[in-house]
């Protein structure tokens, strides 16, 4: 595990190595519910590794729950950017964030997350470097990824993968 004191340098040196970020829009619906102030949220994945912690800081803050069932914490104010009510399921949140930037990692990173703590993703995983310009930067496990984002143009449409199956 690499332990990276300052992720937004870790980010310039990979993009200066010439890594590039690939486009993608998050498309799974979520469920949510207002957070208590206090509560301590333990992101889980369906495998046991523990990614982070973090704790709802304010009124408004919200527990998001992933169709795998990982909880993690959204602040209001981007909560309200990034999700809106599903008029199909109105249990339900869309995402509405567009394309965001993803690195995907070739080695085992620990940082602080934007939220204070410490962020374990594995190998596989991707850095969402959305907001590094701010240092916003967050990881997420990559059978997470791969159940909730799906690759897309600038303005943030799922680009449809065909593939050719070899036939003999």
């Amino acid at each position: 595990m690499v332990h990276v004191s300052d992720i937004k340098a870790y980010v310039e040196e990979k993009l200066a190595e010439g890594q590039k970020p690939q486009l993608y829009a998050k498309t799974a619906r979520i469920k949510a519910r207002p957070g208590v102030v206090g509560e301590e949220i333990v992101t889980k994945m369906a495998d046991g590794h523990e990614e982070t912690r973090n704790t709802v800081k304010a009124e408004g803050d919200m527990v998001a729950t992933n169709p795998a069932g990982e909880e993690y914490i959204i602040d209001a104010k981007t909560f309200a950017k990034k999700y809106e009510i599903d008029p199909a399921n109105p249990k339900q949140y869309r995402p509405k964030g567009g394309a965001q930037e993803f690195l995907f990692l070739k080695e085992d990173v620990q940082f602080k997350a934007p939220w204070g703590e410490d962020m374990d993703i594995k190998a596989g995983g991707v850095l969402n470097i959305s907001g590094r310009e701010s240092g916003d930067i967050y990881g997420i496990q990559r059978k997470e990824f791969n159940e909730t984002y799906a690759m897309c143009d600038k303005q943030g449409t799922p680009i449809k993968m065909a593939f050719k199956q070899n036939q003999r």
